[in-house]
This record gives structure tokens, C-alpha cells and sequence, in this order.
């Protein structure tokens, strides 16, 4: 009998063999399987090694969970929880929407109540806004207490607050308080202090925090504006007494919401009435405080205040740490955001006195004393030891202060120096001992974020508007505090401090240097004036300190805040890919830099040059030591492109180009050095050291001087000391001897660089530039020189260069052979066969193998359109003779043939010489390629070397369209040559082919398909070629239009048959179908295009005909679409001759009444696969013809003709998708007749508008509900 647990006695030790063998089963796909491993088995008694858990980071609770702006690359800038941002929005859209809807809410509550307060007579209008809170404050008592309504019950506290409020607003604006013995604008100061009282008792009422904060806003608000009695004090006072008050709360409440927003609030509001001017924000005037004294302790009581809240504060959650959190910004500590917030306001007071400096350092000093404190309490420093700097001193240095500021006491200082100087001097000793007897407790974020206000502060302190000596301080100054960053950043190896030192100078510069401000406000905030010639130095070095930090941090990254909602895929793709390293950063933000401030009198022509000439050779530099961590060619093109700009604008290509080839010559014999220690070619893509590419950039670069040089920009300002230097002349000459070192360059490295198309093509340009050059300029020694080099390049191109393209090729094959010969014999030898097995599977593996796999998928997509048949096609089948110099060979003729086509009335002349120059080539190329054993690569299935040639007649062909000279109307001789050339070239590329099935289709469409395209354009540029579907072929000349017409014709029926001939073929013989429904679309559609009828219908039949064969809709469809075009085609030589006449619309209409038959059929006949075709056919055919019969009757018509057939093909089918475009129909049928009911239709026509529709609703219905079990499956 079984037990109580439901298990046999003695089934608990079977139970537990079969738990652990069902532990130990593979789940999925055990990859482990397809791997080969050692003999050593490892055993699973032996017990796993232990796991060291990497040490945690320790937490600044001042500073927080902030995150780091710069990371070690080896560090992942997303934490665990971190979230995609397809699940972020999917979880939290909803939340997101809520609280937007409640936001509404309450613009949406308060504009109503704005609106009854203002429009109404002022009984209806208190009735109405005290009715309005009542009920507010009753869904507050009714929701709160409910967690799920708890939010929006708040909400509408905190709005019903804001109404009564704005009820003792109107109240004065009325009139109500001017009878009060106290004065009208006394008694609404008590009302709006009493509702203040009244906001508070209800915060505790319902214990929430947003309650309690709005209490203290709207006393701040009150105290703006007691300013307009009291004066400054008064505004003091109340700023005193709002902050106390939201003080009181947080710690009556142990709120860190209300501690945070007490500090920032209070430091704002500060900040905000010692810079106003009288400002007015919604009716409210904003009183200055205009006494020194009285702001100045008022920041020194605020400023303590919230030091101490800050460190009491700091470990409580509150609401500024979660915003920042929710941003993906890290989850700052109490004491970091809300000082940081505060700081801007004190920052405002500071800025409103910049321009006394005492009195400024000593706002500053003060600051810097009070959290500097509060910073070292919140790190673990006592109280007590920090009263012999701070506690101590403090008061009495205040009082002291008062007393001389006032004149009760006067003293006489040494240098003329003020109180506030000295006082600010001693805070500053008294703040540097506590700093420094406590260093090691200061953290990194600190160190940075202090470093960053103190220069924001250096620059609001000392003025240098003059470009003078306090402009030279200001760097100094500025010098001191990177340079200390610099170093705390390799002493402390933190990657933050090294990116804030490096980068921001810069930045700094782009915004002061450059007047950034001025250009967004129209007006210079701050006023800085530097010298040229210090800022050249300066920046040199920046360069020198940004190459020092590098080497030791350049590897950190720029954390783009992985949390942030949508950034953490492109956090983490660009984190991978390491493009924000600070090496790449400092150099692309230096370019920048050097290019904003390359004006005249702001940065000397040496600066400039020696600037970008220091900081892109020490980049080449480093890369040559192989201690460059960053992208070396990307940086290098940053750098090129900057430095075409600044060509374009200050010239001097000469010099630059010197720059680029020694820094080019660098980089070239790095590449070279890691390509000969035998790293492959992806870990040299990798580290950017291809030395190909980095010679075509090279080259194109210097093509770009040579073109500026022949555009001759005008440049009317020069930078300082530019006017010593070269001139045009002596300028193009040394660009000249710096291309013939880069052309030599070039082709010292032909043979050892990975890509020699690139290379070549930039060579050639350069050398067609320099050209232009000398011609733009008059420079007839330039084009001696750009010619000789030309020669001499040629040359040696064809010496070495299809030698070493053919010798490539051959190399490449041996060596793939020999790596697939070794991996078998390896694996011959290691896994023969290898046996993995368990109680329940058995499998026998051969072998895997992934690059095995690759060749296998690229000859399954090559079997589609060539052989591949041969002996090891698989292996050594991808590799090909590429005649790269027979193709730029022919690009330069087809080049000139076009321009002699566009320029000269010789365009047929130029067709013919570029296609027998083409048939030469090919058949150059295609005997080396047999001479050498190796096929040529393919382009669509057609050899490149003869697609090319193709392309490049049709680019002639085009040229002559829109010449500059004289189009004769009726010749068409043009075309014939140009049919004639594609076929020739096509059939070239079959000769001695043993894949003509594969090879002459893709041989016919290359031709039909470039005719197809040659014949758009031609009509888009009106080029005087005959418009499809429309001209007689019979009516003109006959060597200049009829036979050339006939021969085209002739050669399109030729080349349909052979198309069709194919498809046979392959159908006979059971091989797979190798065009798919898209090409042979795209086939009908060409074909018809150039066809002036037979063709075209020929075309349309085997079509037609294939398709079933093949089972393709889709070419049914084109068929059909195609169609009315071939009929009318013949409409203009057969048709009218014969007195038959066929308008477009009754074609289009015939075809579609065909189509609806058709489909019946099908439905009838149960053919669901061609149902589409056929109704889509009839839309493509019935909508069109009534369009094109202006015809709105018809239109109705059309729509109701698709509806019936496509709603019923839809009963009938159980197609849902016909079902709805069948109501669409109907309903487009509907609008045309409400069309033409407004346009005066006839009665009659309405009506049988109506029954036509009471019909086929009728008929819907009706079959919908006998039907309507089937339909609902569907």
C-alpha cells in the first residue's frame, strides 16, 4: 500500500539514480559536443575551484552611487540591473503615462480655476474656487489612504491647496482686504502665512512629504514678495524663515525629500534676488538685496544651515538622488544632489558681484568652507576636529567682518586690501588646512567636480576682457588646476579625473575662446579677451599634457550612462568598440578646438601649424612605439579633414601636405612593422593598421589640396604672421614635390599593401588633380610634371601590377588548399569518430567546422548563377584573377569617350571606339585569366571585367543623350550600336563556357536590364530616344529609324526566345528554379519597355506560361500589370493603320473585367495560391481606367466592381485580409458617390448607386451568416 507521501517502498534510492542522471543530461544544444578536447577527462567528483569575488569599490556617501564619466575599458559601464530599452518601455511606459496624465490633471484643474477666478463676478468666483478644494481635498481623504490611489489623491491635496492659495490672490486683487486695519497687502501675507499653516497641518494630516514641500514653496514665494514692503531685509528674513521652516519638517519628519529641497531651494532663492534687476516672473517683482553686508550673512547662515542638514541628511533616500537615478545617471547621495543644485544659486550670488573681486572670493570662501566641512563630517570626520578650522574661527571672523564693514571698527590694511579680501584670505587658509590634514578622505568625484567650479569660478572672478595680464593669470590660474588634475590622476589611477583634466580645458576654450555665447544669445555673457600668442602656447600644452595622461589612462572609456532609457545597447556597443576612449576623445575634441580657434588675432599661424603638426605627428609617433591605444586611422582622418578645411581657408597646401607625409610615412611603417611580426589581417583592421587604406587616404587627401589650389577660394584674412610665408606659386611647387614623394611612396608599397584598387584609383586622382591644377593656375611646368609622373606611374602599374594581382590570386589558392589539407589530416588523426553517449543517446560526430561551413553557403549562392562543378570549388572556388589595372585602363578611356560624347557631336564615334576598346580588354583579361588557371570574378553572374564594360557603354551611351551639341530627331542608330556592343560583350563572357544554363541568363538580363535602364534615363534627361509604347517604328527614315528599330527589335525577340529556351531547359531536366518571381518581373517589365510590340507580347505569353510551371503569382501579376502597355504599343503602326481604335481606359478596363472572371474561376476552382494575383490585377486594372476616363460614375463603379469581388473571394476562401479591402472598397465607392452627389449627379444615378450597394450587402450579409462558424475560426 502506498504511503502517505505517495511513494513505494523502496523507490527512493531508484528515484534518486534517476534525479541525478537527469541533472547531469545535456539541456538543448550542448555545444561542448562539436569541440575537440584533451585526453585528460576532468572529473566531476573533484571539487570546483574557489571563485575570488573581485573587491567592492567603496561608496562616497556624499557623493553616492554616482556613475563614472570615464571607465576603465576593461570595466562594464552597465550594472546587472541594468535593462534594454525595449523592456524599459514595456514595464514602465505605463507608469511614465500615469503620471503625465496627472500632470495634466493638474494644468488642466488649475487653468479651470484660473478661469473661474478671472471671468466671474467675485461671489460666484470664491463660491466656485472654494467648491473646487472642497472637493479636492474630499477625493485627498478618500484616495490617499488606498495604495493603489495614494498618488493621485496627493495630487489633488496638493491642488486644491494651489486654489485656495490662489483664492487669497484674488481676494486682494478684489479689493476684500482694503479695509483691514493692518493694511490690504499686510492681510494677505497673514492669509497666505495662515494657509501656509493650514498646508502644513494637512501634510501631517496625511504624512506625505509633496504636501509639506509645497507649504515652504509658497512662503518663499511670500517672501519675494515682501520685498515690495520690507525691503531687502524683509526678502532676507523670509528666505530665513521659508528655509527654517522646510528645515523644521525634514527633521521633525526625518525627511531627506524636504532636507534636499530645503538646500537647493534656499540657495536658489538667494542666488535669485542678489542678481535680479527688478525682474518680474507672473506678476511677481523680484526686490534685489542690494546691501553687501545683509547678503553676505545671509549666504554665511543659509550656507551653514544647510552644511548641517547636508551631512545630518546624507544616508536618507529622497527625491533629486531618484530622479538622477531614473535618468540612468547613478544614484547620487543626498548631500551630492542637492549641493550641486544649491551651488548654482550661490554661484548666481557670486556672479551678481564678480566685479568685486574681495567681495566675490569671499562669497566663494565661505561656500568653500561651509561643505568642505559638512564633506569631511559626511566621510567619517568628527565634529570636534574640525573646530580648530571651522567651528572656532568662523563666528568670530563674521563678527569681526560686521563690524569693520559697518565702520565700527576700522583698520588700515597693508596693499589698500578691503575686509572682504581678508576674510576671504583667511577662510581660504583655514580651508586648505582641513583639506589637507583630512586628504585621504576625499574621493575622486569630489576631486573632479571641485576642480571643474574651481575654474568656473576663476573665470567668473577674474576679469579678462582686456587680453592682457589678467588674461595670462586666468590660464595660469586655470594651468595650476589641470596640471594638479593631471597628476592626482595618475597618482590615483582614476580614469574620471584624467578625462575631466583632458577634456576639459577644451572645452573650455570652444565655449570662452570662441564667443559660444554670443553666438546663441546674440550677446557675450562673459567677456574674455585672450592674447593669440598665449593661446598658441596654451595650447601646446594642452597637446603635451593631453599625450602624457594618455599613455597612462588613454584606454578609459566615456561611460554614456548605460541606464539611461534606449542607451544601454548603445552604451554598450560603443563601450565594445572602444570609439570613446579618451585617447580618441582628446585628439578629435583638440582638432576641433584648434579649428574653432583658428581666426585672425585670436591664434597665430604658427600656433595653428605647429598646434596640429604637434599633436598628428606625436599621435604617429606613439602608434610607431605601439603604445597608441585609440583608433590611429580614424584619428588620422579626423585630423585630415580638419586640415582641408582650414586649407580652404588659410591655404598653405605645401605646408600641410609636408605634415601629412611625414606623419603618413609614420603610420605607414608602424602598419608595416605589425605586419611583418605575422598578425592577421582582422587584428590589423582591428588596431587600424591596413597599410592600403591608409595610403588611400593619404593620396585622397593630397588630391583635395590640389583641388582646392584650382578652385582658387577667396581668402581675405590671414592669420598672423601667415604674410611671411610661401606664396601661391611657391606653394603649388612644394605641393608638387610632396605628391611625386607620395606617388613614390605608393609605389614602394605596391606590392606588400592588402587592396590595390583603392590605392590606385586615389593615385590616378591625384595625378588628374594635379593636372587641374596647373591648369587652373596657369602652371604649364605643373601639367609637365603631372603627365611625366602619369608615364611613370602607368608604367609601373603595368609592370607589376596584374603580375601581382595574378601571383595574388595563385598564392591564395595554394595556401587555402594547404589549410584544409593540414585540418584534415588533424583531423583525421583526432576525431575519426568519436562516440558521446548516456543511457538514452548514442551519437556518432565527424566534424564541425565553421569555415567549412562559410565556403559551402558562398558556393550554394554561386551555384545560382555559375559552375561549380570544378575540382575544389569548394575550397579555393571564391578566389579569383581580378585585372584591376585593365579596369581603371578602361574607366579612364570610358571617362574621356564620355566627355567627348557630352562635349563634341561625335557621341556615335565614341560609342563605337568604347566598344571595341571594351572587346580588346575583355578579351585580354579573359585570356590571362585562362593563361593562369583562374576565373574571373562575377558581377550578377556576368564576369566583372565585361559588366564593367557594359556599364561604361551605357554611361557613354547616356552622355551622348544630353550632349551640348545638336540631337538629330529620327535617328536611332545609336541604339542599334549600343544593342549590337552588349551582345557582343555578353556573348564573349559565354565562350568556352561549360555553364551556358547558368551563365546565359544572367548574360540575356544584363543586357535587357542596362537597355531598360539606359532608356529611362535617356527619357528623364530628354535624350531623343523613341518614348515606349508610343511610336510607329515604320514612320521615318529607314537607315536612320526603320532599320535600326527592326534590328533592335530583331535582336529582343532573339534574346526572349533564348531566355525562354533556358527556362525549358531547366524545367526538362528537373533542376531547381534560379531566378525566383522577382527576376523574372523584373525580366517582363524590361523586356516590354523596349519592345515595340511582338517582342513584348512574346514576352507577356512565356511569361505567362513559365509561371504556372513555376508556380509564381507575382509574374501572373506583372503580366497583367504589363499587359495594357504592349497593347497599346501597337496601336500607333497596327491598330490606327487597320482603323481600330484602343483607348487606354477601355484596355485597362477590358484586362479588369478578365481579372474578375478569373478570379471567380479560381474561386471556383479552389486555386487559392493565384487568388492575389487575380485580385489584385483587377484593382491595378479598374481603379486606373476610371481615373484615366475622368469619369467619377466609373470611379463609383470601380470601387463597387473590386468590393463584390474581393469581399466574396474572401467569404468564400476564409481570407480575413480580402474581407477588409473589400470594405475599403466599399467605402472608397461611398465617398466618390457623396463626391458626386455634392457635384449635382442625377437622381437616377444615385439610386443606382444605393441598390448596387443594398446588393452586395445584401450578398455579404447573407453568406457572412451562413457562413459565420467558419468565418469566426478564421
Amino acid at each position: 500500500m502506498d504511503d502517505q507521501s505517495g511513494t513505494q517502498p523502496g523507490a527512493a534510492d531508484e528515484d534518486e539514480v534517476l534525479r541525478k542522471k537527469e541533472f547531469q543530461r545535456a539541456r538543448g544544444m550542448n555545444l561542448g559536443a562539436f569541440m575537440v578536447t584533451s585526453d585528460e577527462e576532468v572529473k566531476p567528483d573533484d571539487p570546483p575551484a574557489p571563485v575570488e569575488e573581485p573587491p567592492q569599490p567603496t561608496i562616497d556617501a556624499a557623493v553616492g552611487t554616482l556613475n563614472d564619466i570615464f571607465t576603465e575599458s576593461a570595466e562594464s559601464t552597465n550594472d546587472e540591473k541594468s535593462v534594454d530599452s525595449v523592456t524599459q518601455i514595456a514595464v514602465h511606459a505605463e507608469q511614465q503615462i500615469s503620471r503625465a496624465m496627472m500632470v495634466s490633471m493638474v494644468l488642466i484643474w488649475t487653468a479651470i480655476g484660473a478661469l473661474v477666478g478671472t471671468v466671474f463676478p467675485p461671489i460666484i468666483s470664491a463660491t466656485g474656487l472654494l467648491a473646487m478644494a472642497i472637493f479636492g481635498f474630499g477625493l485627498g481623504e478618500r484616495w490617499i489612504p488606498r495604495s493603489s490611489m495614494n498618488l493621485l489623491g496627493i495630487t489633488w491635496v496638493i491642488i486644491s491647496m494651489k486654489l485656495l492659495y490662489g483664492l487669497a490672490l484674488d481676494a486682494w486683487s478684489w479689493g476684500w482686504f482694503d479695509s483691514s486695519p493692518i493694511g490690504s497687502s499686510e492681510t494677505l501675507g497673514v492669509a497666505m502665512v495662515a494657509l501656509v499653516a493650514l498646508n502644513v497641518g494637512v501634510a501631517f494630516r496625511h504624512d506625505e512629504d509633496a504636501i509639506a514641500a509645497q507649504s515652504a514653496l509658497v512662503l518663499f514665494a511670500v517672501g519675494s514678495s515682501a520685498g515690495a514692503v520690507y525691503g531687502g531685509a524683509g526678502v532676507a528674513i523670509f528666505i530665513l524663515l521659508a528655509m527654517a521652516l522646510m528645515h523644521v519638517l525634514a527633521l521633525v519628519r526625518s525627511s531627506g525629500n524636504l532636507a534636499s529641497l530645503g538646500i537647493s531651494i534656499s540657495y536658489l532663492w538667494v542666488g535669485v534676488h542678489a542678481l535680479s534687476n527688478d525682474w518680474t516672473v507672473l506678476s511677481l517683482t523680484l526686490i534685489p538685496i542690494e546691501n553687501d553686508l545683509t547678503l553676505f550673512l545671509l549666504l554665511a547662515v543659509v550656507g551653514a544651515a544647510n552644511a548641517a542638514m547636508a551631512a545630518v541628511f546624507v544616508h536618507h533616500e529622497n527625491w533629486l538622488s531618484s530622479a538622477a537615478n531614473a535618468l540612468g545617471l547613478g544614484k547620487p547621495g543626498l548631500w551630492a544632489v542637492s549641493v550641486s543644485l544649491g551651488m548654482v544659486g550661490a554661484l548666481m550670488a557670486i556672479a551678481a558681484h564678480r566685479a568685486e573681486t574681495g567681495y566675490a572670493l569671499a562669497q566663494l570662501m565661505l561656500l568653500a568652507t561651509a561643505f568642505s566641512a559638512s564633506y569631511l563630517v559626511v566621510r567619517g570626520v568628527s565634529w570636534p576636529s574640525l573646530m580648530p578650522y571651522v567651528l572656532g574661527p568662523a563666528p568670530f571672523l563674521l563678527a569681526a567682518l560686521s563690524l569693520m564693514v559697518t565702520g565700527t571698527v576700522s583698520i588700515d590694511w597693508p596693499f589698500g586690501l578691503e575686509p572682504y579680501s581678508i576674510f576671504a584670505s583667511l577662510m581660504a587658509a583655514l580651508t586648505v588646512a582641513v583639506l589637507l590634514q583630512h586628504q585621504t578622505s576625499v574621493s575622486d568625484h569630489v576631486l573632479w567636480v571641485g576642480g571643474i567650479a574651481v575654474v568656473i569660478l576663476l573665470t567668473l572672478l577674474i576679469p579678462a576682457e582686456d587680453g592682457g595680464s589678467n588674461s595670462r593669470v586666468l590660464l595660469a590660474t586655470q594651468g595650476i588646476v589641470w596640471l594638479g588634475l593631471a597628476g592626482l590622476a595618475l597618482l590615483r589611477r582614476s580614469p574620471s579625473i584624467a578625462g575631466v583634466a583632458v577634456l576639459t580645458p577644451y572645452l573650455w576654450l570652444l565655449i570662452f575662446g570662441t564667443d559660444f555665447e554670443s553666438r546663441l544669445v546674440s550677446a557675450d555673457l562673459l567677456p574674455i579677451v585672450l592674447a593669440e600668442q598665449d593661446v598658441a602656447i596654451w595650447m601646446a600644452l594642452l597637446v603635451v599634457q593631453q599625450i602624457g595622461v594618455n599613455l597612462s589612462l588613454g584606454t578609459s572609456n566615456l561611460n554614456l550612462a548605460g541606464r539611461l532609457g534606449g542607451f544601454s545597447e548603445i552604451s554598450a556597443r560603443l563601450r565594445d568598440s572602444k570609439a570613446l576612449n579618451l585617447w580618441n576623445l582628446s585628439f578629435v575634441l583638440a582638432v576641433l578646438t584648434f579649428m574653432s580657434m583658428a581666426r585672425p588675432d585670436n591664434l597665430t599661424a604658427l600656433g595653428l601649424f605647429g598646434g596640429m603638426a604637434l599633436l598628428v605627428l606625436s599621435h604617429a609617433f606613439l602608434v610607431l612605439q605601439d603604445v597608441h591605444r585609440g583608433k590611429p586611422r580614424t584619428l588620422f582622418s579626423v585630423w585630415c579633414v580638419a586640415v582641408v578645411a582650414l586649407s580652404w581657408k588659410y591655404g598653405q597646401e605645401g605646408l600641410w601636405a609636408l605634415i601629412l607625409v611625414v606623419s603618413s610615412m609614420l603610420l605607414l611603417l608602424s602598419a608595416e612593422r605589425r605586419k611583418n611580426e605575422g598578425r592577421s589581417k582582422e587584428e590589423l583592421e582591428d588596431i587600424e593598421a591596413l597599410p592600403g587604406r591608409l595610403l588611400t587616404l593619404h593620396l585622397g587627401v593630397v588630391t583635395v589640396f590640389f583641388l582646392i589650389i584650382g578652385l582658387e577660394p577667396q581668402r581675405q584674412d590671414l592669420l598672423t604672421g601667415q604674410e611671411l610665408w610661401m606664396n601661391e606659386v611657391q606653394n603649388l611647387h612644394l605641393l608638387v614635390v610632396i605628391a611625386a614623394i607620395s606617388l613614390i611612396i605608393y609605389m614602394n608599397r605596391l606590392l606588400k599593401i592588402e587592396s590595390l584598387l583603392t590605392p590606385t584609383v586615389g593615385a590616378l586622382a591625384l595625378l588628374v588633380s594635379m593636372a587641374l591644377a596647373g591648369q587652373g593656375t596657369e602652371q604649364v611646368e605643373v601639367q609637365i610634371a603631372a603627365l611625366i609622373l602619369f608615364v611613370i606611374t602607368g608604367a609601373y602599374l603595368a609592370l607589376q601590377g596584374e603580375v601581382r594581382s595574378g601571383l595574388k590570386a595563385l598564392a591564395a589558392q595554394d595556401q587555402r588548399r594547404e589549410e584544409f589539407e593540414e585540418k584534415r589530416e588533424r583531423l583525421r588523426h583526432l576525431v575519426a569518430e568519436d562516440a558521446t553517449s548516456d543511457s538514452t543517446t548514442s551519437v556518432s560526430l565527424k566534424h564541425l567546422d565553421a569555415e567549412m561551413l562559410r565556403l559551402a553557403e558562398a558556393q550554394r549562392k554561386r551555384s545560382k548563377r555559375a559552375s561549380t562543378g570544378g575540382d575544389d570549388d569548394l575550397i579555393v572556388g571564391d578566389i579569383h584573377y581580378r585585372p584591376v589595372m585593365i579596369l581603371l585602363f578602361l574607366g579612364v578611356a570610358f571617362l574621356g569617350s564620355i566627355w567627348l560624347s557630352y562635349a563634341t557631336a561625335g557621341a556615335l564615334q565614341a560609342l563605337l571606339f568604347s566598344a571595341v576598346l571594351s572587346v580588346l580588354m575583355v578579351g585580354l583579361s579573359r585570356l590571362r585569366a585562362n593563361s593562369i588557371g583562374l576565373r574571373l570574378p562575377d558581377i550578377a553572374g556576368v564576369e566583372s571585367p565585361i559588366a564593367f564594360s557594359m556599364v561604361g557603354l551605357v554611361a557613354v551611351h547616356l552622355a551622348g543623350r544630353v550632349t551640348t551639341g545638336v540631337l538629330v530627331e529620327g535617328d536611332v542608330l545609336h541604339l542599334a550600336v549600343l544593342m549590337g556592343s552588349l551582345c557582343v560583350l555578353s556573348a564573349i563572357g559565354l565562350v568556352g563556357r561549360n555553364d551556358l544554363g547558368l551563365r546565359l541568363p544572367s548574360a540575356l538580363e544584363a543586357v535587357v536590364g542596362l537597355l531598360a535602364v539606359d532608356r529611362i534615363l535617356a527619357l528623364v534627361v530628354g535624350g531623343e530616344v523613341p518614348v515606349p509604347f508610343s511610336f510607329n517604328p515604320f514612320d521615318g527614315e529607314t537607315l536612320q529609324w526603320i532599320a535600326p528599330l527592326l534590328a533592335f527589335e530583331c535582336a529582343l525577340i532573339g534574346l526572349v526566345v533564348l531566355f525562354d529556351w533556358v527556362e525549358g531547359e531547366r524545367l526538362h531536366r528537373g533542376l531547381d528554379d534560379h531566378r525566383g518571381a522577382l527576376g523574372r518581373s523584373a525580366w517582363l517589365a524590361c523586356s516590354t519597355l523596349l519592345s515595340f510590340g511582338p517582342a513584348g507580347l512574346l514576352v507577356i505569353l512565356f511569361s505567362a506560361r513559365r509561371c504556372v510551371s513555376w508556380t509564381q503569382p507575382a509574374v501572373m501579376l506583372t503580366a497583367i500589370a504589363v499587359l495594357p502597355f504592349v497593347i497599346q504599343s501597337f496601336h500607333p503602326w497596327a491598330l490606327t493603320p487597320a482603323g481600330i481604335s484602343l483607348s487606354p481606359s477601355l484596355t485597362a478596363s477590358v484586362v479588369g473585367i478578365g481579372c474578375m472572371v478569373w478570379a471567380g474561376m479560381i474561386v471556383f476552382q479552389d486555386r487559392g495560391l493565384w487568388l492575389s494575383s487575380a485580385l489584385w490585377g483587377l484593382h491595378l486594372m479598374l481603379y486606373p481606367a476610371a481615373l484615366l476616363a475622368q469619369s467619377l460614375p466609373l470611379m463609383v463603379f470601380a470601387g463597387l466592381l473590386t468590393s463584390v469581388t474581393a469581399w466574396l473571394s474572401g467569404i468564400f476562401t476564409l481570407r480575413k485580409s480580402w474581407r477588409v479591402i473589400g470594405a475599403v472598397d466599399l467605402t472608397i465607392a461611398w465617398l466618390f458617390a457623396a463626391v458626386s452627389f455634392v457635384a449635382g449627379a442625377q437622381v437616377e444615378y444615385l439610386l443606382a448607386m444605393l441598390a448596387a450597394s443594398a446588393v452586395l450587402l445584401f450578398a455579404v450579409t447573407a453568406l457572412t451568416q451562413s457562413r459565420q462558424d467558419v468565418l469566426a475560426i478564421d
